[in-house]
C-alpha cells in the first residue's frame, strides 16, 4: 500500500473513532439528561395532585368547621330540624358544588346515623358506626378529621367536624370533594392522565362501575380520566401496588408513556391503593431521535468535509514533497545528473534530507570518479 493510501487510511479511521467516540458520549448525555427531566416532570405532575388533593382537603375541613360552629345550623341540628337545615344549607351546598368542586355535605347525629344528606335529601338513617372510621374518630375525640376514605359511594376527600355545644356534642357535619373533578384539573394543568386504583384486600369495598375486575390482589379503578387507557396498562400489568414511589417507560399503540406510581393512603395513613400518571412522551422521544439522525448526518459531513481538508493537507505538506524527493533521489541513483533540479521544496526536515542526498550523492560519485583513475594504466 502506498504511503498516501497509508495515510487516508489511518485519517479516516482516526476521525471515525474521534466523531463515533464523541457523537456517543454528546449522545449518551443528552440521553440521560433527557431521562432525568422526565423523571422530574412525572415527579411535578403527581406533585401537582397531591397538593391540589391537600388544597382540597384544607379547604373542606375550613367549611366543615365554619358550618359546625354556625350557631343556626347547631340549634337546628338540636332540634333535629331537618327541612330546617336543608332550607338553609342548600344555597351554600349549591355554591360550593359550582366553584370547589363540593358533591357532598353530611350531617351525623351524636350516635353516628346519617342525619342529612343536603345534596340527597330523602336519604337518611343508616348506621354509620361500623363503615365510616373517619366519622367515628371525629365524634369520639371531638376533633376534626380530614383526608381520603372509602365509603359506600366509594372513594371520596372528606373532611368531618364535630358539632360541639360547650362540651357536649350534638352531631358531626362532612364535606367531601368530587375527586373526578380533582383529577380533570390536574389534567387541564398538566397534560397528563391520573387514576387513582383501589384495593379491594386493603379496604373490603369494590368500586361501583369499575371496569377493572379485581380478584385476588388485584386493583380496580376508582376514578381517572382516560378510563380506556388505563385499563389497556393495566391489562399489561403495568400497574400495580407501590409502596414507594416508581417511575417506568411503556410502549402501548405505537406510543411511549412516562408512568408514575405512589402510595394512595387514606386519612389515617393506612394504605389502600396507588395513584398513577400516565403521560405521553411519544413527541419527546421522536424529537430527541430527528436530533440524533441531524447529528448523525452533520457529523458524517463535517468529518468528509474534515477527512478532504487533512488529506490535501497531507498531499501538499507532506505526500508531494516526499515523491519529488522520491524522484530525485531515483534520478540521482540512475547517474542522470543532467535532470537533477538544483531547486529543494516542502518542509525543512525534507529540504534538509534532500540537501544530505545531494551531498551523498556527491561524495559517491567523487569516489567513483578516484576509483577510476586509480585504475588507469
Amino acid at each position: 500500500m502506498t504511503l498516501d493510501r497509508s495515510l487516508s487510511l489511518v485519517t479516516a479511521i482516526l476521525l471515525t473513532i474521534i466523531l463515533g467516540l464523541g457523537g456517543y458520549i454528546v449522545v449518551d448525555g443528552t440521553r440521560q439528561q433527557l431521562e432525568a427531566a422526565k423523571a422530574d416532570e412525572m415527579q411535578a405532575t403527581a406533585l401537582l395532585l397531591t397538593s391540589s388533593m391537600a388544597q382540597s382537603a384544607s379547604l373542606s375541613a375550613t367549611h366543615a368547621d365554619r358550618i359546625a360552629k354556625d350557631p343556626l345550623v347547631l340549634n337546628l341540628m338540636k332540634q333535629g330540624d331537618r327541612d330546617g337545615l336543608t332550607s338553609l344549607l342548600k344555597p351554600t351546598y349549591d355554591a360550593l358544588a359550582s366553584e370547589a368542586g363540593v358533591n357532598m355535605l353530611h350531617f351525623h347525629t351524636s350516635d353516628i346515623k346519617s342525619f342529612l344528606r343536603v345534596q340527597d335529601p330523602k336519604n337518611f338513617g343508616q348506621d354509620l358506626s361500623t363503615i365510616r372510621p373517619m366519622i367515628l374518630a371525629a365524634n369520639r375525640s371531638h376533633i376534626l378529621q380530614k383526608g381520603l376514605e372509602v365509603g359506600l359511594a366509594g372513594l371520596s376527600l372528606r373532611a368531618v367536624a364535630p358539632m360541639l355545644e360547650g362540651e357536649t356534642l350534638v352531631g358531626t357535619v362532612e364535606v367531601g370533594v368530587d375527586l373526578k373533578a380533582l383529577l380533570e384539573i390536574a389534567k387541564s394543568a398538566s397534560g397528563a392522565d391520573y387514576a387513582l386504583f383501589l384495593s379491594p384486600a386493603m379496604t373490603g369495598i369494590t368500586p361501583k362501575d369499575s371496569t377493572v375486575k379485581a380478584e385476588g390482589a388485584g386493583l380496580a379503578i376508582e376514578s381517572a380520566t382516560d378510563t380506556a387507557l388505563f385499563q389497556k396498562l393495566y391489562d399489561r400489568r403495568a400497574i400495580g401496588l407501590s409502596r414507594e414511589p416508581t417511575s417506568a417507560m411503556v410502549e402501548l399503540d405505537d406510543h411511549r408513556y412516562g408512568t408514575f406510581a405512589q402510595p394512595l393512603l387514606d386519612y389515617s395513613g393506612r394504605m389502600i391503593g396507588t395513584i398513577f400518571i400516565v403521560r405521553d412522551f411519544s413527541t419527546i422521544e421522536s424529537g430527541f431521535l430527528r436530533s440524533i439522525a441531524m447529528a448523525a448526518i452533520i457529523a458524517a459531513v463535517g468529518g468528509i468535509f474534515v477527512f478532504s481538508i487533512v488529506t490535501v493537507v497531507l498531499r501538499a505538506v507532506l505526500i508531494r514533497p516526499l515523491a519529488d524527493l522520491v524522484d530525485h533521489a531515483e534520478t540521482l541513483a540512475s547517474g542522470k545528473i543532467e535532470g537533477v533540479s538544483s531547486e529543494s521544496s516542502g518542509h525543512g526536515d525534507l529540504r534538509r534530507l534532500r540537501d544530505a542526498i545531494d551531498r551523498l550523492s556527491a561524495g559517491n560519485m567523487g569516489a567513483d570518479s578516484k576509483a577510476h583513475h586509480g585504475d588507469a594504466p
